[in-house]
C-alpha cells in the first residue's frame, strides 16, 4: 500500500502495469475464442437440412440468434 505523497516502491508500476495488459490480453483472448466456437456452430446449423433443424426446433433464419442465446422458445411452446 502506498502513502500518498509517498514515492512509489521499485518496480510497483511496471508490475501494476503488466497485470493490467495481461488482463486484457486475457479478455481479447476469451473474446476471440468465443467468436470462433459460435462461428462453428453456425456453420455446422447452417450445414443440417431443414428436417434436422425443424427436428431440433430450429429454422434457418433462427440459427445466428440461437447461437448468441438471443432466441427465446417461449412463444412457440404449447402448454398443455
Amino acid at each position: 500500500m502506498r502513502i500518498s505523497g509517498a514515492p512509489a516502491a521499485v518496480g510497483e508500476r511496471p508490475r501494476a502495469q503488466a497485470s493490467g495488459l495481461v488482463a486484457t490480453v486475457k479478455s481479447w483472448w476469451i473474446a476471440y475464442l468465443t467468436r470462433r466456437v459460435a462461428r462453428v456452430a453456425i456453420m455446422q446449423l447452417h450445414a443440417m437440412s431443414e428436417r434436422e433443424l425443424k427436428d431440433i426446433g430450429l429454422t434457418r433464419s433462427q440459427i445466428e440468434r440461437a447461437v448468441k442465446g438471443e432466441f427465446n422458445h417461449w412463444p412457440f411452446i404449447r402448454h398443455d
